[in-house]
């Protein structure tokens, strides 16, 4: 009651400043967004009695673009009878029509259709109405709009269909509605090119939608630009069963992408060893490298899962294999600071003293790791203890640059071949 009575006291202040000043000035202007959006009624006839603009002049919202926000049926009704315009974008570049859709207000988005809102219109952040309802997920405003005439496969200006984003909110009764109203199964974001209808459920990992898309036809290889393949999506995202469904349906599992990863290191990557299995014994290349030039078991040894790890050795991964970053499994092993992989690796055959390139030695990784285990391990298996890596650092003088004094007392005290005073090819000393 208190705030009915402090708002009369300012209607009555507001009666005595001239008229100009109470329809030009931005202090008016963000009380009637405060009015709109509290719904304080009273104060909103008001400023609506002196005439004052109610489309313009306003920095962020409009007072119907805040109605809409703060779900105001009555102050939206109010505001539309007053004359506001329902297709104006505001100054945060929303229609009052997609602020609605955002909220998921159906009332509100009836009422706004039945006053001559544009169900097709964009709003300044290039997203239409139907692409925003999709995203949410809410299947009777979908409808809704559909019934008024939304154009179901729109583009949005700089990103997706509503097919796309429905998968990716991962609602099937909105997918298989767009569907059966007409929507291209097979067509990406046209502008982003990065992403198909299926490439976007298998992200969201719903299995039905991924279902339903191969048996409207979609194709299971299709690579949008830049994006995954639907099997890259999967694996990445760890869905077994949607990894199973495209191999079924005829996935190449050795097939690139537009970024040049493949199925297989995708899923050493994300460590999930049933996917990873089931690529190998559907005849993925184990020793395959990407376009990023990583090999499978170098992206398992990063991971650090040992059972992957094992598993690629025991499908006859090359454990001495140099990615195009001029890494080892070991030397990645190492840098992960994995025990257990790095005996694996040992005792699979791996060189403890390769290197390559412009990387590190396996013992100046695992010392720039601080891991006295694994360096304890390296030298019980014969790694050199003076050798210079390619960019001519010493294990002495990584092992300082650490800080490790364990690491320094092990390759001084029990190592005499440690030279306190060898230089790097940096100049450096200790």
């Amino acid at each position: 009651m208190k705030f009915v009575k402090y708002r009369a006291s300012f209607i009555k202040a507001l009666k005595s400043i001239d008229n100009d000043y109470l329809t030009n000035h931005q202090f008016v202007k963000n009380n009637i967004i405060d009015s709109c959006y509290r719904g304080y009624d009273d104060m909103v006839k008001y400023f609506v009695s002196q005439h004052v603009d109610l489309d313009k002049g306003y920095h962020n919202n409009t007072p119907l673009t805040v109605a809409c926000l703060a779900q105001n049926s009555k102050m939206v009704q109010f505001l539309i009878d007053k004359g506001c315009d329902v297709n104006q974008v505001d100054g945060i570049g929303e229609t009052s029509l997609t602020v609605a859709c955002n909220i998921g207000n159906e009332k509100i988005i009836q009422l706004l259709i039945d006053k001559g809102s544009d169900v097709n219109q964009f709003n300044d952040k290039r997203k239409t109405p139907l692409t925003v309802a999709c995203k949410n997920g809410n299947v009777k405003i979908v409808q809704l709009l559909i019934d008024k005439g939304c154009d179901v496969n729109q583009v949005e200006g700089w990103s997706y269909t509503p097919l796309i984003n429905a998968c990716k909110s991962g609602n099937e009764k909105i997918v298989q509605l767009l569907i059966d109203k007409g929507c291209d199964v097979h067509e990406s974001n046209s502008i982003q090119d990065t992403c198909t209808p299926l490439i976007a459920d298998c992200k969201s990992r719903n299995e039905k939608i991924v279902q339903l898309l191969i048996d409207k036809g979609c194709n299971v290889n299709q690579v949008a630009g830049r994006s995954d393949t639907p099997l890259i999506a999967a694996c990445k995202n760890g869905n077994e069963k949607i990894v199973q469904l495209l191999i079924d349906k005829g996935c190449d599992v050795n097939q690139v992408d537009g970024r040049g990863d493949t199925p297989l290191i995708a899923a050493c990557s994300s460590g999930n060893e049933k996917i990873v299995q089931l690529l190998v014994d559907k005849g993925c290349d184990v020793n395959q490298v990407d376009g990023w030039s990583d090999t499978p078991l170098i992206a398992a040894c990063k991971s650090g899962n040992e059972k992957i790890v094992q598993l690629l050795v025991d499908k006859g991964c090359d454990v001495n294999q140099v990615d195009g970053h001029s890494d080892t499994p070991l030397i990645a092993a190492c840098n992960s600071s994995n025990e257990n992989i790095v005996k694996l690796l040992i005792d699979t055959g791996c060189d403890v003293n390769k290197s390559y390139g412009v990387t590190e030695t396996p013992l100046i990784a695992a010392i720039n790791s601080s891991n006295g285990k694994i360096v304890q391990l390296l030298v019980d298996k014969g790694c050199d203890v003076i050798q210079v890596a390619s960019e001519r650092e010493t294990p002495l003088i990584a092992a300082c640059h650490s800080g490790n004094e364990k690491i320094v007392q092990l390759l001084l005290l029990r190592y005499k071949g440690c030279d306190v005073n060898q230089m790097d090819g940096k100049k450096g000393h200790l």
